[in-house]
């Protein structure tokens, strides 16, 4: 390679610059229909509110907010959720005030999404226009096209869990495993399940360092705990803020919420695991006789219609089993996500709004992963199908939404 040409401009990705400025126009137009809100403040917006409480040097609420979820101990009023993503909005408040443009910034998690999800993509040497493809079938193509279209406190939770959980995984391919661990442990600050995630990625590290060096697996662990430190640093500020609140380290706030604080309903528990597993894997949408469908809004159905990525991963692994592609990567992989699923699931509910099944979204990292380990090539025929399915229904859904809430 020349020094000229090792010193050229980086080409300009126009397909990537062209597609964010459609969905931003897509965005905006979604929202003029309701109203014009896409630069509005969310009234479900619970992390400005606490952004705003640690100003004034307080780690409660000033008062009750009857609309969202909050946590009463003490006689305070706390978010029921972990702080992360109130550290977006702290500075936010400075330019916004009691303002935050809170559906923007859910939007901007979501394009980020994509724009991490386009790059892993083109890493492994895919065309731009099908690596566009999945990744607009990953994140529109799923219950996230609802949430980022409302920047409520659970949406801006899972919107910002995948964009940080997409940048980790665009990390691994850089070779950056420092800023992949921070990020995998600023994702459990959202969306504390993460930790399967971060659990399979560490074991990984582990598991790459031996097939090199091959020396003891004690020793492996122990040289790969360097990436842990500043992971345990926030797990360590996760804990003091936890104890501030509720005297308790590990203690988010939702054990004492209402809906969880009477005898017999625990936040989790074993007993809910087949009545979730159910509703996710077998409950039915309805088409009634007047051609209107009747779609659960609660706790679930078939999960894999409202995310039909999860299709196409099933697909793939019957593919790699079959053709025995199933390497230890892809068996950690499956292992992680089921656990991850099976934490989900072991909650009281799973979930309201958009099908109930908005929980899922959380398992969308390890497919990623998996399509990546597989190298996917060009998208099958059915894959277009499919794809082209997920993005129609989940925009339907995101009108049906909003026009159910004001």
């Amino acid at each position: 390679m020349s020094l000229y040409s090792s010193l050229k401009k980086p080409k300009t990705d126009w397909l990537l610059i062209g597609t964010l400025i459609i969905l931003f126009c897509g965005y905006l137009f979604f929202h003029d229909l309701f109203g014009g809100s896409l630069f509005a403040y969310n009234d479900w917006d619970g992390y400005t509110l606490q952004a705003l409480a640690w100003r004034n040097g307080s780690a409660s609420l000033p008062q009750n907010y009857s609309w969202l979820e909050l946590a009463e101990y003490g006689g305070n009023y706390y978010i029921s959720f972990p702080p992360v993503p109130s550290l977006v909005m702290l500075p936010l408040t400075f330019f916004f005030g009691g303002g935050v443009p809170s559906n923007f910034v859910v939007m901007v998690y979501a394009l980020l999404s994509i724009v991490f999800a386009y790059e892993c993509f083109r890493k492994t040497g895919l065309r731009d226009v099908f690596s566009m493809f999945w990744a607009i079938f990953f994140v529109l193509g799923s219950n996230m096209l609802w949430m980022s279209t409302s920047g409520g406190s659970w949406f801006l939770a899972q919107g910002l869990n995948l964009t940080l959980c997409f940048g980790a995984v665009l990390s691994l391919f850089y070779q950056k495993k420092v800023l992949c661990m921070i990020l995998l442990a600023l994702a459990i600050g959202c969306r504390p399940f993460s930790f399967c995630l971060f659990l399979v990625v560490f074991i990984y590290f582990c598991v790459q360092e031996w097939r090199i060096s091959h020396q003891r697996p004690i020793i492996v662990v122990f040289r790969q705990m360097k990436f842990l430190i500043v992971p345990a640093v926030i797990a360590l500020g996760y804990c003091l803020y936890n104890y501030v609140r509720f005297d308790h380290p590990f203690e988010f706030g939702h054990n004492y919420l209402p809906e969880f604080s009477g005898v017999g309903n625990e936040q989790f528990g074993l007993q809910y695991i087949a009545a979730n597993a159910y509703n996710i894997f077998l409950r039915p949408a309805a088409l009634l006789e007047d051609a209107s469908l009747n779609l659960p809004q609660f706790d679930g159905f078939m999960f894999y219609v409202a995310n039909p990525i999860f299709i196409v991963w099933f697909a793939l692994i019957i593919r790699d089993i079959i053709l025995k592609k199933i390497t230890l990567e892809k068996i950690m992989l499956i292992l992680g996500c089921a656990a991850n699923l099976l934490f989900l699931l072991s909650h009281k509910t799973f979930g309201g709004w958009q099908f109930g099944t908005r929980y899922t979204v959380d398992l969308l990292p390890f497919l990623l992963l998996y399509f990546l380990a597989s190298y996917r090539g060009k998208p099958q025929k059915w894959e277009f199908f499919i794809g082209a399915f997920a993005v129609l229904f989940n925009l339907y859904g995101a009108f049906f939404m909003h026009m159910q809430i004001p």
